[in-house]
């Protein structure tokens, strides 16, 4: 009998115990959620202050805005926000896809603002009217997007580094403290193609494939290089499974499934391209008779010139400038990681030879490595190198390396090269992001 309640007491202190710790978790996530908020409405208020000060002052060097406005006569705030593909994203938003470049962009940013239009800011349009309606919605979306993906951000690290809060915290700033401020508050699409990114790698860093697959077959709706994300199904359910000896064939076959989802939203989008630009028009177009008339890819290299190397020309040499420091930095990061154990990085994983993986160098971000070689690469063949900047802003090993930096190189000591680096690497992204504010505002390149 004694036994009975010995073990009835014991077990009741047990779950006493775990109901503390789980609160106090619980506690301690929202107080650093709480924080997390505040840093990047904070970021968000500094960088709207800032472009509307400029727009007020220095103006417009190019008037595109204005007259897609109608605001010529009379600039308003808003004006300073609608720069260089914005101009598509309003223009999308308020009369669909008409040119057959314009489906570079892609429909989930518009389909919103148009939504937001007609629903919570509908009475509006008879105050500013349906344009500038528009573009509040977009940018609107952008700054909630923003804030969101700053948490998300965290709760991605705390994931996958439960025992590293630091960095969950410092990565979030730097991700606040993005160079590419200004796009990620304007109606564009960095923003909330952040959060949706960092939402499913956290579903898939908890096993919930279905619910990542979903929201990334979503994201692919709002850029295409969402669909790269299939490989974190493969690396996961693949190849992990095969390490540990386990039967992967089924994982191959989810796999497979969850990556149709992830494209479902990039390949509706090319069915429109082809019924609206082909089968309604029947336009002669040379995509249209190709084997697989992907629009995307003729548009990127028909109107934007991407294509393999296409960049590399003399006078892109200061657009490669301005992408060095991303660059370089991505560089230095990606060699610190491998550096720290080799052999796992190039056997995916297969062969350990460092028993401590420590925060930045933990296992749980291998598969991450891989996304940012791959898409550095990709970047710097098949794009406009400078995109670079607003490219990377959805790549969390970045901020976690960049946390990784600024941990080490601050508590360190002064005048180390450690400390040194994360002074450089943080008044980069300052004082970029304070240029690139005033530039994009005043419609100065780059873009």
């Amino acid at each position: 009998m004694l036994l009975k309640v010995k073990k009835g007491v014991s077990s009741h202190v047990v779950n006493i115990m775990i109901c503390i710790f789980f609160s106090e978790n619980t506690f301690f996530l929202f107080t650093m959620l709480k924080e997390v908020y505040a840093i990047a409405t904070a970021s968000r208020l500094v960088t709207i202050g800032i472009a509307i000060v400029t727009y007020r002052f220095v103006g417009s060097y190019d008037s595109s805005a204005e007259i897609q406005l109608n605001s010529t006569s009379r600039p308003g705030i808003l004006d300073a926000f609608l720069r260089w593909d914005a101009l598509y994203f309003l223009h999308i938003a308020e009369h669909g896809y008409v040119y057959e470049q314009e489906t570079a962009f892609f429909p989930v940013m518009p389909l919103l603002a148009r939504l937001l239009t007609k629903t919570v800011f509908y009475p509006l349009q008879s105050i500013i009217g349906k344009k500038y309606t528009l573009l509040l919605s977009g940018i609107t979306i952008s700054n909630i997007a923003f804030i969101l993906a700053a948490c998300s951000l965290y709760k991605l690290t705390l994931t996958l580094l439960p025992k590293n809060k630091k960095i969950a915290m410092v990565s979030s700033i730097a991700f606040c403290l993005s160079p590419s401020a200004m796009f990620m508050s304007s109606f564009y699409t960095e923003s909330l193609f952040a959060f949706l990114s960092f939402t499913g790698m956290r579903w898939v860093a908890q096993k919930k494939y279905l619910s990542a697959a979903m929201i990334w077959g979503a994201t692919s709706a709002v850029r295409s290089n969402a669909i790269v994300y299939s490989g974190f199904f493969f690396y996961d359910l693949v190849w992990t499974r095969f390490l540990g000896g386990k039967n992967f064939l089924t994982g191959f076959l989810r796999s497979v499934f969850y990556t149709l989802i992830t494209c479902v939203g990039f390949g509706l989008f090319q069915y429109y391209g082809y019924n609206e630009f082909c089968a309604k028009t029947m336009m002669d177009r040379p995509w249209c008779a190709s084997k697989v008339p992907l629009l995307y890819s003729f548009v990127q290299k028909e109107y934007w010139n991407n294509g393999f190397l296409a960049y590399y020309e003399l006078k892109q040499i200061p657009n490669f400038i301005l992408a060095a420091p991303i660059i370089l930095l991505s560089i230095f990061g990606l060699k610190t990681f491998i550096q720290h154990d080799s052999f796992r990085f190039w056997t995916i994983g297969y062969v350990t030879t460092t028993a401590k993986n420590p925060g930045y160098f933990n296992s749980s971000l291998l598969v991450y490595m891989y996304l940012w070689i791959c898409l550095l690469i990709f970047v710097t063949t098949e794009m406009h190198v400078q995109v670079i900047i607003r490219f990377f802003t959805s790549l969390p090993p970045l901020y976690w390396f960049v946390g990784h930096l600024w941990i080490k190189g601050f508590s360190g000591a002064k005048g180390s090269i450690v400390s040194y680096i994360a002074q450089l690497v943080l008044s980069y992204l300052v004082l970029y992001g304070l240029i690139g504010i005033i530039l994009f505002a005043a419609f100065l390149p780059p873009a």
